[in-house]
């Protein structure tokens, strides 16, 4: 565990000594945060930009003050586990953006499929206590209530799972970054 940890730390370290990996950090989780809080008003927004004759700032005013659905439409634990995941998914988007650049892809190939894959299974836990979470939600339109009601936290543990397996895949990208794989071509011999 502690190798773990210090390899997370050293990983953080290298990633973010650039301040364009922070930047894109933030502005990735920014986009996944303001993703899950507008989901349940797409139709809303659509209607809002395609049918309506307002002018754009008052466009704009409707759908930031949408925003506050955080605070009416997420419990306290759902938002703070929506919030959570999009900081995730910001930071192991932007390491595995470092690992592509750094051209480490070949020997940290198998750890950026798996944080790809936990960034992209962190959508599990995305919704608000109205809608459940987004994906089973579309997968299961007439069952995920009744499925959501049955379970011990009403969907919520989707969420758990979704910061859980965000953060496995970010220590996964972290081991990739601060221990590089050699190179397991075999040594050439001389003629």
């Amino acid at each position: 565990m502690r190798r773990t940890l210090a390899d997370l730390s050293a990983a953080l370290g290298e990633v973010f000594a650039s301040p364009w990996y922070g930047a894109l950090a933030v502005a990735l989780g920014l986009v996944a945060l303001l993703v899950a809080v507008w989901f349940p008003n797409l139709a809303l927004i659509r209607e809002i930009f395609s049918g309506s004759s307002a002018p754009l700032a008052a466009k704009l005013g409707i759908v930031l003050s949408l925003l506050g659905g955080i605070a009416t439409n997420f419990s306290l634990f759902t938002a703070a586990y929506t919030v959570v995941i999009g900081g995730l998914f910001g930071l192991c988007a932007a390491m595995i953006a470092y690992l592509i650049a750094r051209k480490r892809a070949v020997a940290g190939g198998r750890s950026i499929v798996i944080g790809s894959g936990g960034m992209a299974s962190g959508a599990l836990g995305v919704g608000c206590a109205a809608c459940g979470s987004l994906l089973l939600g579309g997968a299961l339109p007439f069952a995920s209530a009744a499925a959501l009601g049955a379970l011990p936290l009403a969907g919520a543990e989707f969420g758990i799972l979704g910061v859980a397996l965000l953060f496995v895949s970010l220590l996964l990208v972290s081991r990739a970054i601060a221990r590089p794989a050699a190179c397991a071509l075999p040594p050439i011999k001389p003629r």
